[in-house]
């Protein structure tokens, strides 16, 4: 099988349901400019992202050129980084690490750096890692982010006739339930060209199970995109046949890792997981590769992605470096050899013929890792279903708060009992070693500015 060619779009809408007045009434016009726009969009990333290395190189190294050239004429702080380096000769390995607090300084003292014709918007972190960086974006980056979107499932083939059912996570709820809003697509404004099914968001705080199952047996789900914990305890006490059977065709985990053991919940039920690493400052970064799970092709059209490995962590038998992330189109607010926070091996091609550079064990390094009293990292795999099958509880929190503690959080009842308590302290000692545990019990977590309210994150990293 020649699987680079599967990995490839080819310009063959044969297979595509285009709609029967798919084109322009206009004289002289193919399609109407909003499709149009998006499409010309869409085929410039499939052709930077698939085509010809040496041009795929010389376009990014061109770009981050412009990026740099911008930084140094709108911002002193951008200036003083670059030094007096020639920028057409400069390379990232010879600029210094971005950090959040570099990034919160340039923010809060210089403000935009884009001024012009192109729209600009605050925007921020989740706040999962700590107090959010706060920082600005383009219009053009939301229009890339929705066309790199679009640009994956017609890379892949994906159907875009299948409905899209998407869970977001809703702190801010005054009570604990579910909404649903549905609308006629989910890939406006593509959706004048091609048949697209229909979308469902659901908008949750500690959901009931019997009643969102219900909603979700009204329609077909087609595409389920949902937080890996939600899921986790969804079906923390069986297997995912219900999906299966309502019409999911694609589980797409987002904001943090699917775990072996929910992929392979997945996999028994004919069902394929295709995650996407992305971060709120620069967007996409890699999408997983079709043929080789947790492998991740490095979205090139809009990143440079690096490796660290000075202050790189050991998990098993691989030594991980930072990830450093230029976004290539971070103007409002350059991030340029920024630490996102992650650690992760980088490869300069993938195993399926994909001729780009890919990430692989990747690993958050406050939200998966743990470390402890010798200096040693390991994964921390605790999950809801663990946590569920000894305390029924709306949710809980996590935290390595020291090299020797950890402190947990029931959320949503009153108390624990001894024996719920003993079971727990089992569960961590059998995943995490020994550790002083504090375990307490609460009606409501303070969560402060974490929106993605993380199960767990350590601190100490």
């Amino acid at each position: 099988m020649d699987v680079t060619k599967r990995n490839s779009m080819h310009f063959d809408f044969s297979k595509l349901r285009l709609k029967n007045r798919a084109f322009s009434e206009k004289p002289m016009t193919f399609i109407d400019e909003a499709p149009r726009n998006v499409l010309a969009a869409v085929t410039d990333i499939v052709a930077i992202e698939t085509g010809n290395r040496t041009a795929r190189d010389h376009w990014q190294f061109k770009q981050l050129q412009n990026l740099l050239q911008h930084a140094a004429q709108h911002s002193a702080f951008w200036r003083e980084r670059i030094g007096r380096k020639n920028i057409k000769n400069t390379t990232l390995a010879e600029l210094p690490i971005l950090t959040r607090g570099d990034v919160v300084r340039q923010v809060e003292t210089e403000g935009n750096l884009l001024k012009g014709p192109i729209a600009t918007s605050k925007h921020a972190t989740s706040g999962s890692s700590g107090t959010p960086v706060r920082f600005f974006i383009s219009e053009m980056n939301a229009q890339y982010n929705f066309a790199r979107t679009a640009a994956q499932y017609l890379m892949e083939g994906r159907d875009l006739t299948l409905n899209r059912t998407r869970f977001i996570s809703a702190p801010n709820r005054n009570e604990a339930g579910f909404s649903v809003e549905k609308t006629a697509t989910w890939l406006d404004p593509l959706s004048a060209l091609f048949k697209v099914g229909n979308n469902k968001e659901i908008s949750h705080l500690r959901p009931n199970r019997d009643l969102l199952f219900k909603e979700l047996a009204k329609d077909p789900i087609g595409y389920f995109i949902a937080q890996p914990r939600l899921v986790e305890a969804l079906f923390y006490d069986c297997d995912v046949s219900f999906l299966s059977e309502h019409g999911t065709k694609m589980f797409i985990p987002i904001s943090e890792e699917a775990e072996k053991d929910l992929r392979d919940k997945f996999a028994a039920a004919g069902i394929p997981v295709r995650a996407t690493y992305s971060s709120e400052e620069v967007g996409c970064i890699a999408v997983e590769c079709v043929d080789f799970p947790g492998t991740y092709h490095v979205a090139q059209s809009n990143v440079i992605v690096e490796t660290d490995g000075s202050n790189g962590v050991i998990v098993g038998a691989s030594r991980l470096g930072k990830v450093l992330v230029t976004h290539l189109h971070s103007y409002a607010t350059p991030f340029v050899r920024y630490d996102i926070g992650d650690v992760a091996t980088l490869s300069q091609v993938c195993r399926c013929g994909h001729d780009g550079p890919v990430l692989s064990n990747i690993y958050g390094r406050k939200k998966r890792l743990l470390k402890h009293a010798d200096g040693s990292v390991a994964p921390f795999l605790i999950k809801s279903e663990n946590m569920l099958k000894i305390v029924k509880c709306d949710e809980y929190r996590i935290r390595q708060t020291t090299l020797d503690t950890i402190e947990v959080q029931i959320g949503g009842i009153d108390r624990l009992s001894d024996d719920q308590i003993t079971s727990l302290k089992t569960l961590f000692r059998e995943h995490a070693g020994e550790f002083q545990l504090r375990i307490s019990a609460t009606k409501t977590i303070d969560w402060g500015n974490d929106i993605k309210r993380l199960g767990f994150q350590s601190e100490v990293l």
